[in-house]
């Protein structure tokens, strides 16, 4: 183990039912910070119908890398029509332009995907600057606490698990004086449908 990564600092998680908490990531001490907010009823219920429904559907997943002003007409086309659907784009608008406006750039490669098995089982960490993720569906993402040594092979941990919901900004290994600060995270080992969303700035 190398000395920098020896003395690494512990690395904060926060969590709040304020959007505005969402700046947190900010703080070089942060590296996840969590908008705990409730589920709408017809977001959650078109989320169930997307998750439940992809066995006969045409639609498993949707990636793309847009503006927020053009999902809205791009998802419009793209996802099958239910109740809910209207609420859910706006949703999935509403974050893109969020995140957009938090990283001041102008699109976000975006992934919309129905899971039935973990895709990544195994504790990792991204090398991008910042993810958002939301699970709408089923179980959430699970995280590690970072301390000095925040590798789980080097120093087990019991994970957390994000909520339904609930919008997490995790910081990768690239975002500027964070390569060895990176969150350590997971799919969850379910194998129930999960609707995750994944959104990373673009052009920064």
């Amino acid at each position: 183990m190398s000395a920098a990564f020896q003395f690494l600092p512990a690395l904060q998680q926060r969590q709040s039912r304020d959007p505005a908490g969402l700046t947190d990531i900010f703080d070089p001490a942060v590296n996840l910070v969590i908008w705990q907010r409730e589920p709408d009823p017809m977001v959650a219920a078109y989320s169930e119908f997307l998750a439940a429904s992809a066995t006969h559907l045409a639609f498993s997943q949707l990636q793309t890398v847009a503006e927020p002003a053009q999902l809205a007409e791009l998802l419009s086309l793209r996802l099958p029509d239910a109740a809910g659907k209207t609420e859910f784009i706006a949703d999935l608008q509403l974050l893109s332009e969020m995140l957009t406006c938090l990283m001041d750039c102008p699109a976000v490669g975006f992934r919309l995907k129905r899971l039935q098995q973990a895709m990544c089982p195994r504790f990792h960490t991204d090398h991008v600057a910042l993810r958002l993720l939301v699970t709408y569906y089923g179980s959430g993402t699970e995280w590690l606490p970072a301390g000095p040594d925040a590798e789980p092979r080097r120093q087990p941990q019991l994970p957390q698990q994000l909520q339904p919901s609930a919008v997490a900004l995790l910081k990768g290994s690239a975002w500027q004086g964070n390569a060895q600060g990176a969150i350590w995270h997971r799919s969850p080992a379910s194998n129930t449908p999960r609707l995750l969303l994944s959104l990373d700035p673009v052009g920064e």
